[in-house]
């Protein structure tokens, strides 16, 4: 069952005036496995333009129209980039087998933070990619949802590897599967990012 706004970091706040933008995420994440159509969404906009209120409605819902869209259902998983919370990803509704996968020792070993530090964007290949290319289609598109990409990025930190998750999204985000739509946030003043995520549709 979809997760509902118990969770929600809107803290009790009310979702309205944003029902539109959920409609749209629901038609691209219908027409994702069309050909030719973008491997994900960036959602942007200036600070306190309600992106994370999005997100956050779209994998916790707690208003009608947020659960009458039922896109929580359809998240695979989700992150909100946060300074203050280390703890802010988690699977949401993951297909089956997915968990199975994750727990094998081949690739527990790779989430180990060492290995993450090291070199993220094989950890991301082994723990993330191969997984989930591995599993069938499920029936319906699914999306990973993943709010504030910008925080605490800085260009050309990582030394020739991803240094952010942003740059690890954009330099993967191709190999995702045609059943998966990548939902990112973003404030629209921060032009490095927008840009390397400009195959997305907005």
């Amino acid at each position: 069952a979809a997760q509902t706004g118990n969770c929600s970091l809107l803290q009790g706040r009310r979702f309205y005036c944003r029902e539109w933008a959920l409609d749209k995420l629901w038609r691209c994440l219908e027409n994702r496995s069309v050909p030719g159509q973008p491997a994900g969404l960036l959602v942007t906009g200036g600070p306190g333009a309600g992106k994370t209120a999005l997100c956050t409605e779209v994998v916790w819902p707690t208003s009608k129209a947020g659960v009458e869209v039922g896109l929580a259902s359809r998240c695979l998983a989700s992150h909100f980039c946060q300074r203050e919370d280390q703890r802010s990803m988690g699977l949401v509704c993951p297909p089956p087998g997915y968990k199975e996968i994750l727990n094998s020792p081949s690739v527990s070993s790779t989430l180990e933070p060492l290995t993450c530090q090291k070199d993220p964007d094989n950890t991301f290949k082994r723990a993330v990619l191969g997984p989930l290319l591995d599993l069938s289609p499920p029936a319906q598109t699914l999306m990973m949802v993943v709010d504030s990409i910008d925080v605490a990025f800085e260009a050309g930190i990582g030394g020739g590897k991803s240094g952010s998750i942003a740059e690890l999204l954009a330099a993967n985000q191709h190999l995702l599967p045609g059943w998966l739509l990548l939902v990112c946030s973003v404030r629209r003043h921060n032009k490095a990012v927008c840009k390397m995520f400009s195959g997305e549709k907005r």
